[in-house]
């Protein structure tokens, strides 16, 4: 979802005050240079990457999205259910 440069500048203060002072958690599906085109090329948008990708970690998961699956199908019923009581 777009978001104009007021967006931008507030993700940079919430980076910039985390900054090396506590971990900070991002999830994209973007890669960082695309960053430019979600927050209407805000340059603070810039900084904000530059600040947590200093001393990130990435990590890239490459694989099928969990929502996009397909549900298990359903479970057979237990054999005890099956049974009727004796009488």
């Amino acid at each position: 979802m777009p978001h104009g440069a007021r967006g931008a500048d507030h993700l940079f203060n919430i980076i910039s005050n985390r900054h090396e002072r506590a971990a900070t958690v991002i999830t994209t599906n973007l890669a960082y240079k695309k960053w430019g085109e979600v927050f209407d090329g805000a340059a603070s948008i810039n900084a904000a990457v530059d600040r947590f990708a200093q001393h990130c970690v990435v990590v890239d998961i490459d694989g099928d999205s969990y929502r996009q699956r397909k549900p298990d199908p359903p479970a057979p019923p237990a054999k005890s259910a099956l049974k009727k009581p004796h009488r």
